[in-house]
């Protein structure tokens, strides 16, 4: 049966890694506006902030949101709370909405109360339609799919930061408007400040810049040339700027080498021409690493050290290949492109069934276009290809790429490439459609792979047994079918590395099947909560409906742990039994880190862990349920062991918020926790 969260943050647009200097203001003034023969109505007492478009008619409705915000921000997320979200009427099926998001200009009125503003009077309202004018400022839109009372929908985007820096008066407006749907019936509403549902109002989180930041070119973009202009947006008390900048990124971190440019009065800076940094201009395949700390001698914390940002000049190489290397799948009338090196004019494609067929061709006919077609290929087949570049003075050799047609073994566990893969692994894979039997092989050594097993249809995983860490280990699955004249097909080469660390729950394991089934894991019932003892524990763990485990709000891979909490009770816990991974002191470990974030809108609560049911160690942060990144803990396990635990044998382990040996009422919320593992770490020296 489906467990009942009474709150439930399972949407969100945007996650933004908000630091100690985020600010989580709600709303000063917020209400919507009504149209046709309700533009004289005022809706400010509403406990809700509704938006609707029925293209002209009395069921127009718009919203409008004023905060007090003050300083230099670079980023911003605007966090709503659905209070309606029904199917609409006469049961019509439920509707995903687009919602935007407009900043008004400064220009207009942002003294309008919401006891005064109608329809007919509202700043930046066109009263002819279920537009904004133009001046309202289009910031950009969200996503509300059909989804229960009291989710959390968020939106961020530069837009957003570049509208709250603009402001003069320390004032900002913000206007929803929901773009057309199926049906003007269905409602969608958000809180607002006069909420009678518990819900929270809409909030501005906002971080405070404390570095330079909104790098151009963005951090990790490509540029086209062998020439760039820098530019950053500055702190307000910045007098100049120290810019460094190299494809070092280790000189760039400490400032030494060649990576100073020098100091700076503007924002701006050209590299990569005569006369400026890199005068011979950038270097084609080249990553280049830069930073900018702002400056004040007459303010004691200056510099103001900023972050590493990078970006990356194309490759003379053929790059970007589509199919992506690795591919499988594929059609056997797939088409070949690439993205063409800098600089190229020409193309030379080499196709082949092997590696070396590929990497050693020679004399290929040169082409124009950035394109090929082998033509139609047999299926369950491996090919390589390469693509050589001419800029009309020198060739490129190219990379060689490899892709899989369709029908060949597939979708490997762990994936290929994988890392920090668990030391109890379980090899699986999708058999191809027309294997009738198979051959496993693995091993340490691509070129020298060992026979491990063999087995026919329906047989399709492998137990390699206890793995060492932090190694690479390869593997590969043959099929045959004696009925198929192709038969034998040699599978793709995989690989996977395994984790220098131990993993207690990485949560990925997972799934919603009917707890009937034989290979039901649902989460909820691996960590016990207080859903069948609310009176002593007042935890959820797990969504409301499938999946039970979280997919959207994850620190790695595809799932996290959601868990509410409601300290009336005093306490809210989650407990996982161990039967494995008991001995936490093999291999020198010494630290349990989990990562965990909560929310701005959560009541403040002690977070703590427990080992065998009794021995605690409380979070530093009294405020951790409130931080809103992703956040690492780590714990020295000698804090367990000074309290009685046996670290040869540790047989649980507890999550929770509240105090565990002294209950005391409290408040509600939401909690995801990822990545639950044991570390060997090196002491710090002093």
């Amino acid at each position: 049966m489906p467990k009942k969260l009474i709150y439930l943050v399972s949407f969100v647009v945007s996650v933004l890694s908000l630091i100690s200097s985020a600010q989580a203001g709600e709303a000063t003034t917020d209400t919507f506006v009504r149209g046709a023969e309700n533009g004289d109505t005022n809706y400010g007492n509403n406990s809700n902030v509704t938006i609707k478009n029925a293209n002209g008619n009395s069921y127009d409705r718009k919203a409008y949101i004023r905060f007090d915000i003050a300083g230099s921000i670079s980023e911003a997320s605007l966090d709503l709370t659905v209070s309606t979200n029904n199917n609409g009427g006469g049961g019509t099926i439920p509707q995903t909405f687009t919602v935007e998001v407009f900043g008004l200009a400064e220009s207009l009125d942002h003294t309008w109360t919401e006891t005064d503003i109608t329809w007919n009077n509202a700043p930046g309202n066109d009263t002819s339609s279920s537009n904004f004018t133009e001046d309202a400022t289009l910031l950009g839109s969200f996503i509300v799919d059909p989804i229960p009372a009291g989710n959390i929908v968020s939106f961020s985007d530069p837009a957003l930061v570049d509208f709250i820096n603009s402001d003069t008066d320390n004032q900002i407006t913000i206007l929803l408007r929901r773009t057309a749907g199926t049906s003007s019936s269905h409602n969608l509403a958000f809180a607002s400040k006069e909420s009678t549902s518990g819900y929270s109002a809409p909030t501005l989180n906002a971080r405070l810049a404390t570095q330079a930041y909104r790098p151009n070119p963005a951090d990790g973009s490509l540029i086209t040339d062998t020439w760039t202009n820098l530019s950053w947006r500055a702190l307000d008390s910045a007098v100049s700027h120290d810019v460094y900048i190299g494809d070092n990124l280790e000189d760039v971190k400490a400032g030494v080498g060649d990576s100073f440019q020098g100091n700076l009065t503007d924002t701006t800076l050209l590299i990569g021409f005569p006369g400026f940094p890199f005068p011979n201009g950038l270097v084609p395949g080249t990553t280049y690493y830069w930073r900018i700390d702002e400056v004040n001698e007459a303010e004691p914390n200056s510099p103001w050290k900023g972050d590493v940002w990078s970006f990356s000049v194309p490759p003379k190489t053929a790059y970007f290949p589509d199919p992506a290397d690795g591919a499988d799948s594929l059609d056997v009338d797939v088409k070949l492109s690439w993205t063409p090196g800098y600089g190229a004019k020409l193309h030379t494609v080499y196709f082949g069934e092997t590696f070396d067929e590929a990497d050693s061709a020679t004399g290929g006919q040169a082409q124009g276009t950035a394109a090929y077609s082998p033509g139609t290929l047999k299926m369950a087949k491996t090919y390589y290809w390469r693509v050589d570049e001419f800029d009309i003075v020198e060739t490129y050799k190219g990379n060689v790429w490899s892709f899989i047609t369709e029908g060949a073994v597939s979708n490997p566990v762990p994936a290929n490439g994988d890392v920090d893969v668990s030391q109890t692994a379980t090899l699986t894979w999708t058999p191809g459609v027309f294997g009738a039997s198979h051959e496993i092989y693995f091993g340490t050594d691509a070129d020298s792979l060992e026979l491990k097993g063999s087995g026919n249809l329906g047989s399709k995983s492998y137990n390699p047994g206890q793995l060492e860490w932090n190694t690479t280990y390869y593997w590969r699955v043959d099929e045959a079918n004696n009925t198929n004249a192709d038969s034998p097909w040699t599978g793709p080469l995989w690989s996977f590395a395994t984790a220098n660390f131990l993993i207690i729950d990485d949560f990925e394991s997972y799934n919603d099947l009917d707890e009937g089934d034989p290979a039901s894991n649902r989460i909820y019932l691996a960590w016990a909560d207080g859903f069948d003892n609310p009176a002593i524990n007042g935890s959820v763990v797990g969504n409301a409906n499938a999946p039970f485990a979280e997919q959207t709000i994850v620190h790695g891979d595809l799932q996290s742990m959601p868990m509410s909490y409601d300290n009336a009770v005093g306490k809210s816990e989650a407990t996982l039994t161990l039967t494995s991974n008991r001995d936490w002191t093999f291999k020198g470990l010494n630290t349990l880190t989990i990562w965990f974030r909560g929310s701005a809108g959560n009541a403040a609560e002690n977070l703590y862990v427990a080992l065998n049911g009794s021995a605690v160690v409380n979070n530093d942060n009294p405020n951790a349920a409130q931080v809103i990144s992703w956040t690492e803990w780590n714990i020295d396990l000698q804090a367990f062991a000074d309290q009685g635990v046996d670290l040869t044998n540790v047989n649980s382990i507890t999550i929770g918020l509240g105090d565990k040996n002294n209950p005391v009422a409290g408040g509600t919320g939401m909690m995801y926790f990822d990545d639950i593992r044991l570390y060997a770490l090196q002491p710090q020296t002093p």
